[in-house]
């Protein structure tokens, strides 16, 4: 995909994707983005839809929309201009192209190891997909992956959290979206990792890189400027810029649930809870008996009185 689609094409691709139905006309698409409009139609990404009634206007107001009309005489659709009379409008520019997904995802995702291969299995109509289990450069164990458009309207922000609650993370979730990283939403669910397409995508085009993609998960969203960042299988904590590690597990439970306490502005957890959750022993009933050997948890987490909390 790198090797056919372009910055331009890309930026264009990925507004387009962002409208509510994947839509441009062939008006708007050949009129303004006439380069580019070549580029996305060889490569299959954008497909014609339907036939519009609209058109920018060629002789007038250039960037204003006029109504169509047919015309018995010429036997085309066009308009007439005050200053131009009747203007036909070429059959090419009536078409409605819409965003290919099938292709699109194949295209996006060539480059990254998936196992079994199986094809995305949509989420939420036309809005989320589930496209596998990917190897990611530098982690042992296969990472899920699902992908997303629109996430930043709060409504179907909603439908995917709902999804995520419904079909939970074994582990660690990459949550790749075409929304830009600045309109995404920062209460990421927990266990998942948000990020934005454009962020690890080739720097040519929009395949999805893996050595950046495996970079972001490693460093967490990072999406605002949180002095604690997470990253979401709970494997590293980053506090006011100091990095720190979690090898095991049950700490890596241990570690989500606080932050994602902390993050919602509500820090204080019964302690009792928390180890219950993380998979711990009745024997095992204090944060320090779960950290023992390492006493750097207390840099960022307090515990007394049957309750934790994380703090800054």
């Amino acid at each position: 995909m790198s090797s056919l689609i372009d910055l331009r094409a890309a930026d264009l691709l990925l507004s387009v994707i962002e409208t509510p139905d994947a839509v441009i006309s062939g008006s708007v698409l050949d009129g303004y983005y006439g380069p580019i409009s070549p580029v996305l139609k060889g490569a299959g990404i954008l497909q014609p839809k339907d036939h519009s009634r609209a058109a920018v206007s060629l002789v007038d107001h250039e960037d204003e929309p006029v109504n169509l009309i047919w015309s018995p005489e010429h036997r085309v659709y066009g308009y007439f201009s005050p200053s131009a009379g009747w203007v036909s409008v070429p059959g090419n520019q009536l078409a409605t192209y819409r965003v290919n997904f099938s292709m699109l995802l194949d295209q996006l995702f060539e480059r990254l190891d998936f196992s079994p291969r199986t094809g995305p299995v949509e989420l939420v109509p036309d809005l989320l997909w589930e496209i596998g289990d990917a190897r990611l450069p530098g982690r042992s164990k296969r990472t899920s992956v699902w992908i997303g458009r629109r996430l930043g309207d709060p409504t179907i922000w909603k439908r995917f959290i709902d999804a995520a609650r419904m079909r939970p993370a074994p582990g660690l979730r990459v949550v790749l979206s075409f929304t830009a990283g600045n309109r995404l939403p920062t209460d990421v669910h927990l266990g998942h990792t948000l990020i934005a397409v454009r962020d690890v995508a080739d720097h040519n085009g929009l395949a999805i890189a893996p050595e950046l993609l495996a970079a972001r998960v490693a460093t967490g969203s990072q999406l605002n400027d949180d002095l604690i960042t997470m990253a979401a299988d709970g494997a590293s904590l980053t506090v006011r810029g100091a990095r720190y590690s979690f090898s095991g597990s049950k700490q890596r439970a241990i570690i989500r649930q606080l932050y994602d306490a902390w993050k919602s502005g509500n820090p204080e957890l019964l302690t009792a809870e928390v180890l219950e959750i993380a998979g711990y022993s009745t024997s095992v009933n204090t944060l320090a008996k779960a950290f023992s050997g390492r006493p750097d948890w207390r840099d960022f987490i307090s515990e007394e009185h049957g309750r934790c909390w994380m703090f800054l």
